[in-house]
């Protein structure tokens, strides 16, 4: 119980931290872009920064609660003990990349996780603060991916160093102001890769999922490189900047196509199929 106890302590300071470290670089960004004259949606801006607080918050609190509780009971049952030398840390790093290319993609091919998803692709900017844009049921989703890693040994403390490690990744490659890469491209996630996942052009849909590693889009078939300068957004007609409408909106079409199928095999069509 002290080692959950101080477990949670330790997660319960990272999402916070995590959060103030983005908005003091959205303001570093801010600066620069308005010294360059680049044209910003403000109103966009600041719903991502709403969108990130709702979303950390749920997220820390959820997490704390009750994703490092289970993490801490699946531990006590391990099939195996890595300890905590380089093969835990690995293993765990390589687990993770796995299972964020695992359940981003099916959050792209499953209409009720879409429904989730969506909120960080609303934005038609490609910014830090589309970065921390995300759904306030975002925890929840991600729970059943990353919650039985302890099993194979791996103390919770060792995922959530790591995942904590790649949340600051993902926020660094929500950027137009790094161009190519070269041969980085090729092997990690980078800002040319990640932008190419958040164009709704038709070439650039469901490609490039990876989290880290671009390794797993590779090897499945959905890596694209970036040709010309994707078209951010959704590809159905929605915009607003009223945070539940860019939380829910998705969530709401759902239900209402649901309660309109005919019987149970179209609802779980409609829940199940694709966006």
């Amino acid at each position: 119980m002290e080692t959950t106890a101080a477990l949670e302590q330790f997660h319960g300071y990272l999402s916070p931290a995590l959060y103030a470290f983005a908005i003091g670089a959205i303001i570093v960004e801010t600066i620069v872009l308005a010294k360059r004259g680049a044209p910003r949606d403000k109103r966009s801006r600041w719903l991502g920064i709403r969108s990130g607080a709702l979303a950390f918050g749920v997220g820390a609190v959820f997490s704390t609660l009750v994703l490092v509780t289970a993490q801490t009971w699946v531990y006590e049952h391990r099939v195996v003990d890595l300890g905590f030398g380089p093969a835990a840390w690995i293993v765990c790093f390589l687990i993770n990349d796995l299972m964020f290319y695992v359940s981003h993609r099916l959050q792209h091919e499953v209409r009720f996780l879409w429904s989730v998803h969506v909120v960080h692709h609303s934005s038609r900017h490609y910014d830090l603060t589309a970065g921390i844009r995300g759904s306030m049921f975002d925890a929840l989703v991600h729970f059943p991916f990353y919650v039985w890693i302890p099993i194979l040994g791996i103390h919770p403390i060792i995922f959530v160093i790591l995942e904590t490690a790649f949340r600051f990744y993902g926020l660094a490659y929500h950027t137009e102001s790094v161009g190519k890469l070269g041969v980085l491209d090729e092997i990690l996630v980078t800002p040319s890769n990640h932008r190419v996942h958040h164009g709704s052009n038709k070439k650039y849909l469901d490609c490039n999922y990876g989290g880290f590693f671009i390794l797993f889009d590779r090897v499945l078939g959905t890596f694209r490189r970036e040709e010309e300068r994707p078209t951010y957004g959704l590809t159905k007609p929605w915009h607003s900047y009223k945070l539940w409408d860019c939380q829910l909106h998705e969530l709401r079409d759902l239900l209402r196509d649901v309660k309109r199928a005919p019987d149970m095999r179209t609802r779980l069509r409609v829940m199940f199929g694709k966006p």
